[in-house]
């Protein structure tokens, strides 16, 4: 099969398309064709290296998680999932393997894809779209009637969190760049804040969470904008896992406010809760640009640039 692999960490023209061997599942695996992929911070992170003391460096890699396609083969222990079905998540091997014509994850990764989304808007959704539920109801506790701010709000976790803070009954405080105005607006925050032309430390209303998705700003400097009891969720995990001795420090003389951080976890019935509110029109998903798989350099190259509006996708086959 085709695939995008790197022999090495480093920049995005380190990525080669080389014919590989297809995957080999395992009784509680399912095989899929894949249509389409798309590209998250951790992606590009993790071709930089970021992560080789943790998952190692076992290379060639495919690198790649979120994705959707057409299941073609089923482990003997599967028993929600039929070749044929047309599925979207988060792949849970080591670095992934979805840019590649086959990628192979178990049962508890997939959904089936809602019908009024195409199969790019299918990649985009699973990672962002499971972040955010996860991090918002689990970590934040967040519930109807109070007010999360979010920091990073034009991005794909931040566009999907605003729709889903929305969904739960929350107030929703966006901060993106001017730019973005007009992307942010067709979600109807109930406030949003231009962090070029406001300082969001000055912010004239406290909190109940602050959701740093663009994670510029630290616990200690934004704790004066929580409410008592508030949290403050980002979604570093390893840069914050460092700084959690100080912010420990700042909670003890704080009300109450927790600084949190989080990892996304595999779940089928959050997936299946998200294709939910995909099919009833409740949640969508911006797509910036789309690539072919032969496009992977460039598509890295922008994706780390840091500056798009909801998600960019490689089309992989049709």
């Amino acid at each position: 099969m085709k695939a995008a692999i790197i022999n090495q960490f480093g920049n995005p023209d380190i990525f080669e398309i080389k014919d590989v061997d297809k995957p080999v599942i395992k009784p509680d695996q399912v095989l899929i064709k894949v249509k389409a992929v798309s590209i998250n911070p951790i992606d590009w992170k993790q071709r930089k290296g970021n992560h080789k003391f943790i998952l190692g460096s076992p290379f060639p890699i495919i690198l790649g998680y979120d994705v959707c396609g057409e299941v073609v083969e089923v482990g003997n222990e599967i028993d929600k999932l039929k070749i044929g079905d047309f599925v979207f998540g988060v792949l849970d091997n080591k670095y992934g393997g979805a840019l590649a014509q086959f990628a192979v994850g178990h049962e508890k990764c997939f959904a089936k894809v809602p019908n009024n989304i195409s199969k790019e808007e299918a990649a985009a959704f699973p990672m962002v779209a499971l972040t955010s539920l996860q991090a918002l109801r689990d970590k934040a506790n967040l519930k109807v009637g109070q007010t999360i701010l979010i920091n990073g709000a034009s991005g794909g976790v931040g566009h999907v969190a605003m729709q889903i803070a929305g969904i739960m009954g929350a107030k929703v405080i966006a901060v993106a760049s001017s730019k973005s105005k007009d992307f942010i607006e067709q979600f109807k925050p109930d406030r949003f804040i231009v962090y070029n032309e406001q300082d969001v430390l000055k912010l004239d209303k406290k909190t109940d969470v602050f959701f740093d998705v663009a994670g510029n700003y630290t616990f200690p400097k934004i704790k004066h904008l929580l409410k008592p009891r508030g949290v403050y969720l980002n979604l570093a995990y390893l840069d914050t896992i460092k700084k959690m001795p100080i912010y420990k420090l700042h909670q003890l003389f704080s009300k109450g406010k927790k600084a949190k951080t989080f990892v996304m976890k595999h779940d089928n019935s959050d997936l299946n809760k998200i294709a939910q509110w995909i099919n009833e029109g409740k949640l969508k998903i911006s797509i910036d640009k789309t690539f072919r798989l032969e496009q992977i350099t460039e598509a890295h190259e922008y994706a780390q640039k840091g500056h798009n509006k909801g998600k960019n996708v490689i089309v992989i086959s049709k």
